[in-house]
């Protein structure tokens, strides 16, 4: 049922009491996390009603009505006084996440476990300004694209630009996904590079990036 991305965003999870997944499409992990007993109970949120409809029956069809609250809601907007031990948001975008994050102040959090499609070092520098440390990351290729699944805590970390655009556990780690990554990255890069006739200085602050995260690997 799950996607090779989604099962791992839904392996990061600690083993608590209470789950809650931000955008929750149709439910997938909060239904797993359930099955396996991973979390005690979830709440499925996502802020347009077609998809939670569709999470509602997939959470009937399993038996889970009793394990899983379903919440139309945009982020923790309508979240209420509930409380969580551990939070998902996965499949959208670093800015989105962080503006969901960044609204949602008044709760308190212990773990997150967030995977951008984009702009990661957004959501890093976004838990690093915010009293968390990065605890894991794992990067995963399905289906062509890559995401990077990032696992935060409270307490205090520091990244350096680099690590805040591919992963400060990725790179100490070298993780191989992330060189492959990397790899064709700086090929798209350099190849567009070399296709043009005048000088562009954030492409080249781009390929020098990547360039110093494959320093890692050396």
């Amino acid at each position: 049922m799950l996607s090779k991305r989604l099962k791992t965003v839904a392996d990061l999870v600690t083993p608590c009491e209470r789950v809650a997944d931000v955008g929750t499409d149709h439910g997938y992990v909060p239904i797993y996390l359930m099955k396996e007993n991973i979390c005690q109970f979830a709440y499925a949120m996502d802020v347009n009603e077609g998809p939670l409809n569709i999470a509602k029956s997939n959470i009937a069809e399993e038996g889970l009505e009793d394990k899983i609250e379903t919440i139309l809601s945009d982020g923790f907007d309508n979240f209420g006084d509930r409380e969580v031990d551990s939070v998902i948001i996965a499949g959208m975008g670093g800015d989105l996440i962080v503006d969901i994050l960044s609204r949602a102040r008044q709760y308190s959090f212990n773990e997150m476990i967030l995977s951008p499609h984009k702009r990661s070092d957004l959501v890093r520098k976004f838990l690093f300004n915010s009293g968390y440390k990065i605890s894991d990351e794992k990067m995963v290729e399905d289906a062509g694209k890559y995401y990077p699944v990032i696992k935060a805590n409270k307490g205090e970390g520091y990244c350096n630009q680099v690590q805040l655009e591919f992963g400060p556990v990725l790179l100490k780690n070298n993780d191989e996904t992330l060189k492959a990554y990397l790899d064709i990255e700086y090929q798209k890069f350099s190849r567009i590079k070399s296709g043009l006739d005048r000088e562009d200085q954030e492409l080249d602050k781009k390929i020098e990036l990547i360039k110093k995260g494959l320093e890692y690997y050396v």
